[in-house]
């Protein structure tokens, strides 16, 4: 028998001391890709550096790490509609990497030069950045707008909407920091953000004077966000729709996103982001898992099941189950296709024969929304009536659904761009796409992600709660307590909401998240951290 040497020892140890150096490069760099996303998505592990000679500085993509299941079962929607439930992201490790550290200049990152080079990476088509702020500025050719669709490629832009007077504290820094990396950066195909930044001032020409809109943009937006930072008032609006005769945020907030896909058509889908949203999990996993979601659907009864909440303990956790519940209620009478009112010319796709069954799975939405699309008549909702320019007026078909945190196509966004111009037609801001959807047969999608409330209703109990309308619309009805009526508030189990557009729920979440709570990924909202 052969001896081994002393060298021959030295020489297996550190070759096994080099595979273990391996291995843990190997478990950093792609612990962090939650395997199930890539699966639906398609998506690579891919990390483009902020500092690209400055490795030691760049942050670290958060890692997933086993749930211990915290939430067992939210109180409405599924678990692992975001992503997996089992898979956690800490707060800390996942933050604190974005404050203003020693040796991280973020006064000196340009948001919008970081994105473009990483799109390069990644041979995404382009434009240049340099020539945002003139684009946005300049009147819209029709052909640019062909030359610059992109129809080959389904570009995806991230919007968040923004103010003049919106406070940047260091916490609130933090989180844009980490949601542009998260988005744009840390993903094979991301996303690209821009900040769509309201300037109260109706007066300002920010078209007509560059001067204006320079001081503007300096005035108003953190030196490391300005050149991803689209900067429009009521003006602007005015400007594009002079047949509307409101243009402020609260009933108009798509009006600005219009304009947007008009200037930047190679962007097949916008997500709209409020500044006070939180996700406690990977924001461009939760993203494109709804995405996923919404493209798995089929289109039979899907108006329906977007009217009504997921109760997971109803239907033994599953999907599923509420779908087939959903089908066995509605049969074949639910909507298929466009929704006629009188003289408005569908432009979606034809309807096929109701036999086709699996009509709609594998097709994109149109509409992403996070909250049930319910019929407005009748609900005594504070803005039941604003409906304008329709023929059949108040008795118009329509659906609105709260909290404007949605994904729409450029196709949606036209169509409502040319019912503003060219007919006057127009409703608040959270009926206009889904309304626009029904009456133009597109797909439009609510993705039932999980909320929690502070009180501890019974499953029965909570289904009384939120559902007071006929099986086509059970989230609808007389007085649902989701919404704000002509009287007032209802009296209902939302102020303490993990999701809804106002009350204390969501902070008191985020405040458990941030401080140690491993959570499944949820969407939170409103988080009004200073």
């Amino acid at each position: 028998m052969r001896h081994i040497s002393v060298v021959e020892v030295v020489m297996a140890i550190a070759i096994l001391a080099l595979f273990i150096v391996f291995e843990l490069t190997y478990r950093i760099s792609f612990d962090s890709v939650d395997f199930r996303h890539q699966a639906l998505d398609g998506n690579k592990p891919f990390i483009c550096r902020i500092w690209p000679d400055l490795p030691e500085l760049d942050p670290i993509a958060p890692t997933y790490t086993h749930c211990p299941g915290t939430i067992n079962s939210p109180h409405l929607g599924d678990l692992s509609v975001l992503g997996s439930r089992q898979q956690c992201i800490g707060a800390t490790a996942r933050l604190a990497q974005y404050h203003e550290l020693a040796g991280r200049n973020w006064s000196g990152v340009k948001w919008g030069e970081v994105q473009s080079r990483c799109a390069s990476i990644n041979h995404n088509l382009e434009f240049h950045e340099g020539s945002m702020h003139q684009r946005w500025q300049e009147p819209v050719r029709p052909q640019d707008q062909e030359n610059r669709s992109g129809r080959n490629v389904r570009k995806t832009a991230v919007v968040l909407r923004a103010w003049d007077n919106y406070e940047y504290t260091a916490t609130r820094l933090t989180w844009l920091r980490a949601l542009i990396s998260e988005v744009s950066l840390q993903r094979h195909d991301g996303y690209r953000v821009f900040f769509l930044v309201n300037i109260k001032d109706p007066e300002l020409q920010l078209e007509e004077n560059p001067s204006v809109y320079e001081t503007a943009l300096k005035k108003y937006v953190p030196e490391e966000f300005r050149d991803i930072a689209l900067l429009f008032n009521e003006r602007t609006l005015k400007s594009w729709y002079e047949q509307i005769p409101q243009h402020g945020a609260q009933d108009q907030m798509y009006q600005a996103l219009q304009i947007f896909s008009h200037k930047f058509p190679e962007y097949s889908y916008v997500w709209q982001l409020e500044m006070d949203l939180r996700f406690t999990s990977h924001i461009f996993d939760s993203l494109a898992a709804s995405s996923a979601h919404a493209k798995a659907q089929g289109r039979r009864n899907l108006w329906e099941r977007n009217g009504r909440f997921y109760i997971p303990a109803l239907h033994n956790g599953s999907y599923e189950d509420f779908t087939e519940t959903v089908d066995s209620e509605i049969g074949d009478s639910g909507i298929w296709g466009p929704v006629a009112t009188s003289d408005f010319v569908p432009r979606g796709p034809q309807q096929p024969l109701r036999t086709e069954r699996d009509w709609g799975v594998g097709e994109e939405a149109d509409l992403i929304s996070f909250m049930p699309m319910i019929d407005p008549i009748g609900t005594n909702w504070v803005y039941e009536t604003e409906v304008h320019g329709f023929q059949d007026g108040e008795k118009t078909p329509r659906r609105a659904a709260i909290i404007s945190v949605t994904r729409c196509s450029r196709r949606l966004l036209r169509l409502v761009h040319d019912a503003q111009r060219q007919r006057g037609q127009w409703l608040v801001s959270e009926a206009t796409l889904e309304t626009f959807s029904l009456l133009h047969g597109l797909k439009a999608v609510t993705v039932p992600h999980p909320i929690i409330f502070a009180s501890d209703l019974t499953p029965r109990d909570l289904d009384l709660a939120v559902h007071k309308g006929p099986s086509s619309n059970k989230a609808g009805g007389e007085m649902p307590s989701m919404l704000y009526s002509k009287q007032g508030w209802v009296s209902g189990p939302w102020w303490e909401a993990s999701y809804w557009f106002t009350g204390n729920g969501a902070q008191t979440v985020w405040e458990s998240y941030k401080g140690g709570a491993q959570l499944p990924p949820m969407l939170l909202h409103p988080v009004k951290e200073k």
